[in-house]
């Protein structure tokens, strides 16, 4: 009987050890690309101040620019603009590396903001969303999701209600990208 239940509680103190593990390297992860977007937006920033002399280009999309009026919508005006930077310059000598892509639409009743952050691989890493006074953070490893919050809060990876949430911002993210791929016309 004693055994069983140093055996029940050494297990029990293993598993928190291995979640405890799993939840430090999931907070590296999220800090180192946290890391990333903020040298991104250094140097998204400094290239808007000195467009002339960066490396870093943007390509902006405007929907209705003239500010007409929508039938049964009033004021519709979504901006889209793609920053990016050279790439594989032996493989292509254009830049065409897509490092952040940003969506500000301003509708009659409400403001929407989205940020698509992406990785030297150009695979999605990181996610914000502001919408209906509620904001997104979606961390990504590989195009998975790694870490979820909402208000400040973290939220479940496994619900099937937040599994549909990610699919739609891959969605999102991958019509994006075809947008941004035509746009360069090479």
């Amino acid at each position: 009987m004693f055994t069983l239940r140093v055996v029940l509680l050494l297990l029990l103190l293993c598993s928190f050890g291995f979640f405890g593990i799993a939840a430090a390297q999931s907070n590296s992860r999220t800090e180192a690309i946290k890391k990333l977007c903020q040298k991104i937006d250094e140097d998204v920033a400094r290239s808007e101040q000195e467009p002339e002399y960066s490396n870093i280009y943007m390509t902006e999309l405007a929907v209705n620019k003239g500010n007409g009026s929508y039938p049964a919508v009033g004021i519709y005006r979504p901006i889209v603009k793609f920053f990016y930077t050279y790439g594989d310059r032996e493989k292509n000598p254009y830049p065409n590396r897509l490092l952040k892509i940003v969506v500000a639409v301003d509708r009659s009743d409400r403001k929407e903001y989205s940020e698509y952050c992406f990785n030297e691989a150009e695979q999605l890493v990181f996610y914000l969303e502001r919408k209906d006074e509620i904001e997104r953070r979606l961390y990504f490893v590989s195009e998975r999701p790694i870490a979820f919050h909402q208000d400040g809060r973290p939220l479940s990876l496994r619900t099937k209600a937040n599994a549909a949430i990610f699919a739609e911002i891959l969605k999102e993210k991958a019509n994006l990208v075809a947008i941004f791929r035509g746009s360069l016309g090479f």
